[in-house]
């Protein structure tokens, strides 16, 4: 009898100091992880009087057909952050669908017009301007409210020499070249110089992060032209899709997230990181959806924005928490709404005429 209760105790013991072992360790993870932006309790206020944001409400059925989707769905959405100093150069938000084992991913341009209450310059009111005010933590609001309060629960922050290493953890992404890539700027630090022959490569390291840079080519060199940020946007969409699958192909996605992580800031704590990757191994990257912000870019007091459109972002939205089953296209999806409410009329008249018949 005092063998067992001294073995009870000692079990006790040792199963308090491994919990609290653990715990330590989650949580001295979680809190080096984070992203520890001076301004992250800078709150984000939305100048809503200015009329250059679109944020109409649109049909109600619409309205309430997003926020059904969203209550019911088990999605997971965070917001990649591509930094250049106290800048987002890229900006991604990323959902994920556990159940179907879904990601969709849409692109926001950095130069999207997103007018906050204090900040009147005219390069502030781009949104690529919002993190050195308000830190990962602010952008997480914003993209929200962009995106009709769809919730974003986390944020990932990457810098360029972050992003170099993580492509290195993956041994490089393999992509095709088209046409020869030449840029050049000495006034760099330290002095830029994006050379690129035409063909397959896979690039690694440095050589990847000057491929998501390119924008434009060396004046006179005859070199690719992505025109601006859009072309750009569609590259590291299709960077990133074959980043996935080189990632994917490797087989041990939570190990390699775990490692990879070490060169990002995050508040996805490492319980829950190890989670999704595991619920994310059997993904096929070929059925990753990616889009770009709806909308259209325009120069205003000579300055270039991208001007959202609003409804179609909803519907957009819509498209992705339905996997699919509702049109990304306004047009049509209003179109079918109506086929399938003068259907319902159709046959509530001519239930109502077959009852006065009987």
């Amino acid at each position: 009898m005092m063998l067992k209760k001294l073995f009870i105790r000692v079990f006790l013991m040792a199963f308090l100091c491994f919990t609290l072992l653990f715990t330590g360790v989650f949580a001295a993870f979680n809190t080096f992880m984070q992203d520890s932006h001076p301004n992250s309790e800078v709150p984000v206020v939305r100048d809503r009087e200015d009329e250059e944001f679109d944020d109409q409400e649109g049909e109600p059925f619409e309205r309430d057909q997003l926020r059904r989707l969203v209550n019911k769905s088990n999605r997971v959405n965070a917001v990649l952050l591509g930094l250049d100093g106290g800048r987002s150069d890229t900006m991604m938000f990323i959902s994920f669908d556990p159940d179907e084992t879904q990601m969709d991913i849409i692109s926001i341009p950095r130069d999207t017009y997103y007018p906050r209450k204090g900040y009147d310059g005219l390069g502030q009111k781009k949104i690529n301007a919002a993190y050195s005010a308000h830190g990962a933590e602010g952008i997480k609001s914003i993209v929200s409210d962009l995106l009709y309060d769809v919730p974003v629960h986390y944020y990932v922050t990457l810098t360029y020499q972050g992003a170099a290493s993580v492509v290195d953890a993956i041994g490089g992404v393999p992509m095709h070249i088209p046409q020869r890539m030449y840029y050049k700027d000495p006034y760099d630090s330290p002095p830029l110089v994006i050379d690129f022959a035409p063909g397959n490569h896979v690039l690694k390291g440095q050589d990847a992060v000057k491929f998501l840079r390119y924008r434009q080519p060396a004046p006179g060199s005859g070199a690719m032209d992505r025109n601006g940020d859009l072309g750009r946007v569609e590259v590291q969409q299709e960077f990133m899709k074959s980043a996935m699958k080189q990632a994917m192909s490797l087989g041990n996605l939570p190990t390699l997230a775990s490692s990879a992580f070490r060169f990002v800031r995050t508040d996805v704590e490492l319980q829950d990181l190890v989670r999704y990757a595991n619920q994310a191994r059997n993904m096929n990257p070929d059925t990753m959806r990616t889009f770009t912000l709806p909308g259209e870019a325009r120069t205003q007091n000579r300055l270039s924005y991208f001007f959202h459109h609003g409804l179609e972002t909803r519907q957009l939205l819509i498209h992705i928490y339905s996997n699919g089953e509702v049109p990304a296209d306004l047009e049509e999806a209003r179109r079918l709404e109506e086929e399938a409410n003068g259907t319902a009329d159709e046959e509530e008249a001519e239930t109502e005429t077959d009852s006065s018949n009987s």
